[in-house]
C-alpha cells in the first residue's frame, strides 16, 4: 500500500490516492487491472490506509470497469471514497446506468487521464466530480486549450503529474484546482528571500545534531534554549514507552535516560516534523521520517558490509530537508558537520555509492518498481523483506507523529 497527496490551491491535503502494489517472491507487480487492485484495497487495503492516514480526509481508491457492474464498492463508505475510474473505460449505457445509481447512493467519481480525444469519456465525465488532467510534457497551450474547453462543465479539475513548482504555478493561473505530483517534494524558489527565525533555529539545531562528536551536555544545553522542544522531550520520557518508576522532570535527567544517540535522533524528528507545519510540510515531513526508519531497518538487514544503520537513518532523515526549508541542498549541506559521503549523496553525486539509497526512496515514491527492486538486489535485500520493513517504517513513523504531535498540545 502507498498513497499519493492530492493538495488544493493552498497546499492543503484534499484527499489521498490510493496506491497498491502486489509482491510475491522476488517481484513486485503493478497491478494493471484496477479491478483487481480495488478488490486488494477493499478486503484489506483501506483498513490499513485509514490506520496510517486518520480516520478523517477523503481517499481516491481506482476502479474499474468490472467494479462498478459488480458493485463490490458498495462495501467501501461513500462519504469518504472518491471512486476514481479511467478515462478509458468503457462507458456503455449499462455502465453509466450502474454509475448514476452509485451517485444516488452518495459516490462521487473522478475521472483519471483525462484527455480530449477520448469521445467515449465524454457521458461519464457529465457525471463526474472531478476530472485529473496529465500535464507533464504537456504544452502549455495544449492544457489552456482543454482548460478552456471544459469552462462550462461543473465540476472541478486536478492537475495530475505535476513536477516542478513552475508547473504548479502555471496549472493554478489556468484556473485548476487540485493538484498532485512530486512538486511538493521540491523546493520552491526563494531568491531574495530569507528563511524564518523558526527555520533557522531547526536548521541550527540539526547542524548541530548531524555532529558524531558533539557531547550530550551541549545537546542539553541547544534543547534547554527551545521551551517547546523541552517540554515535548520530558513528554516523550515520561511516556509508557519507557515505564519508569517515577516521573521525570528534569532536562538533563531525562537526556541521560534516553542517551546521547537516541536523543540525537529523537531531536531530529521533532525538528523536522515542525519545520512546516502547513498540510505539505506534514505530508513531506511523514514521508521523510519512513523513508529514514527504513533506510536504518535496511542497513540493519544488510550484508556487513553495509552503511551503517545509523549513517543510513541521518541520510534518509536529511533527504528532503531542502524542500522543508526552501533552500538548496547544497547551500545546507556545506555547513553541516556530515561525512562526505553523506553530503555528496544528499546533492546526488550518483559516483557516492549512498546515493543509491536516496535513488530507492526516490523509485519506491515514483511507484518504479522495476528501479527498485534492481537497487535492492544490488544492495542484497530480497524485495519481500523490504515490502515488509517499509510498511513496518510506515507504522512506527504513524506513532512518531502522533506522539510528536500530541506533544506540542
Amino acid at each position: 500500500m502507498a498513497s499519493h497527496p492530492i493538495f488544493t490551491r493552498d497546499m492543503d491535503v484534499f484527499a489521498h490516492e490510493l496506491l497498491f502494489r502486489k509482491c510475491r517472491e522476488d517481484e513486485c507487480a503493478v497491478i494493471d487491472n484496477f479491478d483487481d487492485a480495488t478488490n486488494k484495497i477493499i478486503a484489506d487495503g483501506f483498513a490499513l490506509a485509514s490506520n496510517r492516514l486518520g480516520k478523517q480526509g477523503l481517499l481516491s481508491v481506482n476502479v474499474g470497469y468490472d467494479n462498478i457492474m459488480s458493485k463490490f464498492v458498495l462495501a467501501l463508505p461513500p462519504g469518504r471514497v472518491l471512486l476514481e475510474v479511467p478515462g478509458d473505460v468503457n462507458a456503455s449505457p449499462d455502465f453509466l446506468d450502474v454509475c448514476k445509481e452509485l451517485r444516488g447512493s452518495g459516490y462521487r467519481f473522478l475521472v483519471d487521464n483525462y484527455v480530449e480525444a477520448n469521445l467515449g469519456s465524454r457521458e461519464l465525465v457529465r457525471l463526474a466530480d472531478y476530472l485529473k488532467v496529465p500535464v507533464d510534457g504537456a504544452d502549455g497551450q495544449v492544457i489552456a486549450r482543454i482548460r478552456k474547453s471544459l469552462s462550462g462543465w461543473g465540476g472541478k479539475l486536478v492537475a495530475s503529474r505535476v513536477e516542478s513548482w513552475e508547473a504548479f504555478e502555471g496549472c493554478k493561473f489556468l484556473g485548476f484546482d487540485y493538484f498532485q505530483g512530486f512538486f511538493f517534494s521540491y523546493p520552491k524558489d526563494m531568491v531574495g528571500r530569507k528563511i524564518s527565525s523558526h527555520k533557522a533555529a531547526r536548521l541550527n539545531l540539526m547542524r548541530l545534531l548531524s555532529d558524531e562528536d558533539v557531547e550530550l551536555s551541549r545537546v542539553v544545553d541547544v534543547i534547554s534554549t527551545d521551551q517547546a522542544l523541552s517540554v515535548r522531550l520530558l513528554q516523550f520520557v515520561n511516556s509508557v514507552a519507557f515505564s519508569l518508576g517515577n516521573r521525570v522532570d528534569s532536562l538533563g535527567r531525562a537526556a541521560s535516560l534516553v542517551g546521547l544517540n537516541t536523543l540525537k535522533k529523537w531531536a531530529m524528528a521533532a525538528a523536522l516534523s515542525d519545520v512546516d507545519p502547513s498540510d505539505r510540510g506534514v505530508e513531506l515531513s511523514g514521508r521523510t521520517m519512513q523513508g529514514a526508519l527504513f533506510l536504518g531497518m535496511l542497513g540493519d538487514a544488510h550484508a556487513s558490509n553495509a552503511p551503517e544503520a545509523d549513517t543510513l537513518y541521518l541520510l534518509g532523515l536529511l533527504n528532503n530537508v531542502d524542500a522543508l526549508m526552501g533552500m538548496k541542498m547544497t547551500d545546507i549541506v556545506n555547513d553541516m558537520p556530515l561525512k562526505s559521503g553523506v553530503k555528496k549523496a544528499l546533492v546526488r553525486d550518483e559516483r557516492e555509492p549512498l546515493t543509491r539509497y536516496l535513488m530507492l526512496l526516490d523509485a519506491i515514491w515514483r511507484n518504479d518498481w522495476s528501479e527498485a527492486r534492481a537497487i535492492l538486489h544490488e544492495v542484497g535485500v530480497p524485495l519481500p523483506r523490504a515490502a515488509q520493513l517499509y510498511m513496518q517504517a510506515g507504522h512506527n513513523m504513524a506513532e512518531l507523529m502522533g506522539a510528536l504531535s500530541s506533544a506540542t498540545h
